[in-house]
C-alpha cells in the first residue's frame, strides 16, 4: 500500500464520519420549513420532467421503438440530455464500456384468462423462437409435475397448449452464475444457472412435451422467486419448443386458476446475442474532494421505449440538474447509466473504475411514474431526506426493499450509503394489494405497471401525479445534501 498524504487521510477520516452518521440516521436534512418553501419550485421541476419524458418518448418512436443500450435510441437520448446540460454550463463526459447481451427481441409471457396480467420470466437460451405473434393456449401440466418421462404425459392432451413444468431439485454439482437483467423485480444482480442434471431433466421434459403436442413450456423451481437461467446447447436443442422460467409464486397462482376455471397464457419468445458498446453519461463535479451522486438509468429494454422504466427517472434527474441554484452546486454529481437493463452494467462500471473515497452517498431514481403507483422509499441511512419531506407534506409512503435490484446495488456492495424512491415497490409486475389501494388509490389486483418491459411503456403509461410526488421528494433530498 502506498503512503497516504495528510490531506487524503483527512478526507478519509471525514468520509468515515459522514458514512457513520448516515448509517445511523444522524445526518441533518434541511429544515421542514425550507422543504415546504421549495414546493413551488419543485412543481416547476416536475413540469420540466414531463417535457423531458415527451422528448424521450419521441426519440424512441423515431429509433426503432426503444432506447436500449447499444442501439440508436440510447445514443440520441444521451445527446438530448447532453444538450440540455451543456446549455446551462455543465461539463460532461462519457464513460465507455462494452459487453455481450442476449437481446430478448420477444420476451412475453402473459396470462389472458381468467385475468390478464404479465408474468415476469427468464427465456431459455438455445431453443426455437416462438412463431410470429407468439403461441396462445390453455395451460396444462404433466401427471408427475416434472414431465421428463414418457409416462409423465400419459392421458394428457397437450396439443396446441402451453405446458407448466416443475424443475427437479439439484442433485449434482455444476450450477453456475451469469448476468441477468436489472431494474427491480426483487432480482439479484446475476442469473442463477441451474445444474447439469437439472438442465438434462428439463431437456427431456421439452422433448416429451413436444411429443405430446405442447407449443411452449413454462418451467419453475419450487419455492424459488428469483431468475433461473436455462441454457441448452446440445445438438437438436434449437428444434425444441420455446420455453421460459417463471417464479414459483406465479406458478402457484396459475395452478390455482387451472384448478378452477382453467387458465390461458400467451408465450412469445425470441433471443439474439449482440455485442454492446455503450456508455454512462456523467457530469463533471465542481468539487472533487467530496460529493453525493444522483443517478438514473437512461436505457430501456429492446422491447419497448421505457418511459416509466426509466425515462421517468432520467427526466426527473435532468430536471434536478437544471434547477435553479443547483447546477453549479459543489458536492453533487449527476449520472445517467447505460446497460442497467442488462445487469446494472453502467453503475457497476462506475464503482469499479472511479475514485469512490469522496462519495458520501448515492441516490437512485428508477420508475417514478407508474400508472398504478405506490410511493416506496428505500435505503440504509440517507433515505431520511425523502422521509423528512414526506413527513412535512403529509404524503403517505411505504418502505421498499434495499436490495430491489436497481443501480443502488453496486454502490451498496462497495459500502456506500444509498437511498431511493420509486413507485413500484421494486416489483413492477406485482399486483397491487387492497391495503395499497387504500393508501394510494389505483386498482387492487392490477400490476403497479401493466406495461413493464413492454411496447406499451409509452408516454401514456405514466402517472403525472406520481412523478410530481417523487420529483418534490427528490428535490428535497438534493437540497438536503447540496452545499
Amino acid at each position: 500500500m502506498k503512503p497516504e498524504s495528510a490531506a487524503r487521510k483527512a478526507r478519509g477520516v471525514n468520509r468515515r464520519k459522514v458514512l457513520g452518521a448516515m448509517a445511523s440516521g444522524l445526518v441533518a436534512s434541511t429544515t421542514l420549513g425550507a422543504q415546504a418553501h421549495s414546493a413551488p419550485l419543485a412543481g416547476g421541476i416536475s413540469r420540466q420532467a414531463t417535457q423531458h419524458l415527451l422528448k424521450l418518448n419521441a426519440i424512441a418512436a423515431r429509433h426503432g421503438g426503444n432506447r436500449a443500450a447499444g442501439l440508436p435510441g440510447f445514443e440520441y437520448s444521451a445527446r438530448y440530455v447532453e444538450s440540455q446540460l451543456h446549455r446551462v454550463g455543465f461539463r460532461t463526459r462519457r464513460q465507455k464500456f462494452n459487453y455481450t447481451r442476449i437481446d430478448h427481441l420477444r420476451a412475453t409471457v402473459e396470462q389472458t384468462r381468467p385475468q390478464r396480467r404479465a408474468i415476469p420470466n427468464s427465456p431459455a437460451e438455445g431453443l426455437a423462437a416462438s412463431t410470429s405473434g407468439g403461441n396462445t393456449g390453455e395451460l396444462v401440466a404433466p401427471r408427475d409435475a416434472f414431465g421428463d418421462s414418457t409416462e409423465s404425459w400419459t392421458g394428457t392432451d397437450a396439443r396446441g397448449k402451453v405446458a407448466l413444468v416443475q424443475l427437479r431439485p439439484n442433485a449434482v454439482r455444476g450450477a453456475r452464475t451469469g448476468r441477468v437483467n436489472g431494474c427491480h423485480g426483487g432480482r439479484p444482480s446475476s442469473r442463477h444457472r441451474i445444474a447439469a442434471d437439472q438442465t438434462e431433466a428439463a431437456r427431456q421434459a421439452l422433448i416429451h412435451a413436444r411429443e405430446a403436442g405442447a407449443v411452449a413450456v413454462l418451467f419453475f423451481l419450487d419455492q424459488v422467486d428469483f431468475p433461473i437461467g436455462l441454457l441448452f446447447d446440445a445438438p437438436g436443442d434449437i428444434d425444441l419448443p420455446p420455453a421460459a422460467v417463471i417464479f414459483s409464486s406465479d406458478a402457484t397462482a396459475l395452478r390455482r386458476d387451472m384448478g378452477t376455471a382453467g387458465a390461458t397464457v400467451r408465450v412469445d419468445l425470441e433471443l439474439r446475442e449482440r455485442a454492446i458498446e455503450t456508455f454512462n453519461l456523467l457530469t463533471v463535479p465542481w468539487d472533487t474532494t467530496h460529493r453525493n451522486v444522483f443517478g438514473a438509468h437512461l436505457d430501456s429494454v429492446p422491447t419497448g421505449p421505457g418511459i416509466d422504466d426509466n425515462a421517468s427517472g432520467s427526466g426527473l434527474l435532468l430536471s434536478l440538474a437544471l434547477s435553479a441554484g443547483i447546477r453549479k452546486s459543489h458536492g453533487i454529481q449527476f449520472c445517467w447509466w447505460g446497460g442497467e437493463e442488462d445487469g446494472m452494467r453502467g453503475s457497476q462500471r462506475y464503482v469499479d473504475t472511479e475514485d469512490l473515497e469522496p462519495i458520501n452517498g448515492y441516490f437512485n431514481t428508477d420508475m417514478v411514474a407508474a400508472p398504478n403507483y405506490v410511493i416506496s422509499v428505500y435505503g440504509n441511512g440517507p433515505q431520511r431526506h425523502y422521509i423528512d419531506h414526506f413527513s412535512a407534506t403529509g404524503q403517505t409512503w411505504i418502505e421498499g426493499p434495499l436490495d430491489g435490484m436497481s443501480d443502488q446495488i453496486p454502490f451498496l456492495e462497495k459500502g456506500i450509503p444509498v437511498a431511493g424512491v420509486d413507485t413500484v415497490h421494486s416489483a413492477p409486475a406485482r399486483l397491487k394489494s387492497e391495503k395499497e389501494e387504500e393508501l394510494f388509490g389505483g386498482t387492487a389486483g392490477q400490476p403497479f405497471d401493466p406495461n413493464y418491459h413492454a411496447s406499451g411503456d409509452t408516454i401514456s403509461n405514466i402517472s403525472a401525479k406520481a412523478l410530481s410526488i417523487c420529483t418534490a421528494a427528490s428535490y428535497a433530498a438534493l437540497r438536503a445534501v447540496a452545499h
